[in-house]
């Protein structure tokens, strides 16, 4: 009896070593993607996508691996340092090639990803990454890959500038939308992000009557943001919301292609 009890105990299952904020998947990937097909897929392009994805995912297995993620997490999952060895070797040879090939704009754009990206990370290892703080500063460090793969596309400083702005924009609307839908599952109220969602669509029509091209593009996702908070889904069909501003995301990306 006493050996059956022991391997009940010992038998865990193993923990999730995937991102478990799951719409930073559209904010890493879609701007990426969207980059890639307006600039081609140069050599450097393809290197910042590897070692952006390759740091993205490494995310989990190293909190697991450091004890972030609970004493259980780290002693079932033996697995979580060797991937994570797998993925730091993946970013390195992937920055290193985009390092060693760009030129040295896009050097500077590297420098400046890895530092947002550790900034983040802090953030993260605070405990700091669910705040509204947080949530905004994760999206600048989640987007700002494309700067590096657009400016290897030779699209100019100005123009890679904007449709980073841009991404900023939509993103920040969309976690606006979400923390709407939260706050209203709480019952809390909700004048923050109405605001805020109010000045970032009065944003977009201030840089496009200015003569700015690109931030138009935000149109759908900041649609689908509005759409949330002025009709919120019960807490049932909270995955309507993830697919809902995934929509929106794609439309963007899609109509950003089309304007180069």
């Amino acid at each position: 009896m006493s050996t059956a009890t022991i391997a009940i105990d010992t038998t865990q299952p193993a923990a999730d070593l995937k991102p478990k904020e799951h719409g930073a998947y559209a904010i890493i990937g879609i701007p990426i993607v969207t980059a890639l097909i307006i600039a081609g897929p140069t050599v450097v392009g393809l290197g910042v996508a590897i070692a952006s994805f390759a740091g993205f995912f490494a995310h989990e297995p190293l909190l697991v691996s450091i004890g972030r993620r609970g004493k259980r997490a780290q002693r079932t999952t033996p697995a979580a340092t060797r991937r994570l060895w797998t993925l730091v070797a993946l970013m390195a040879v992937g920055g290193l090639l985009a390092l060693f090939l760009g030129d040295s704009t896009v050097r500077i754009s590297l420098a400046i990803c890895g530092l947002l990206a550790s900034v983040s990370f802090a953030i993260a290892l605070a405990g700091k990454h669910k705040t509204l703080g947080g949530q905004l500063f994760g999206v600048v460090g989640l987007s700002v890959p494309c700067v590096p793969i657009l400016l290897a596309g030779n699209l100019s400083v100005s123009v890679t500038a904007e449709a980073w702005a841009t991404w900023l924009i939509g993103f920040a609307s969309t976690t606006m939308s979400v923390r709407g839908v939260i706050a209203t599952q709480k019952r809390k109220p909700r004048l923050l992000h109405w605001s805020a969602l109010a000045a970032l669509s009065l944003s977009v029509a201030v840089l496009t009557a200015g003569g700015y091209r690109i931030p138009i593009i935000t149109l759908p996702m900041i649609a689908m943001s509005w759409y949330l908070m002025i009709s919120p889904p019960p807490a049932k069909e909270l995955k309507r919301v993830g697919w809902t501003l995934v929509v929106g995301t794609v439309a963007s990306a899609v109509w950003m292609t089309l304007q180069f």
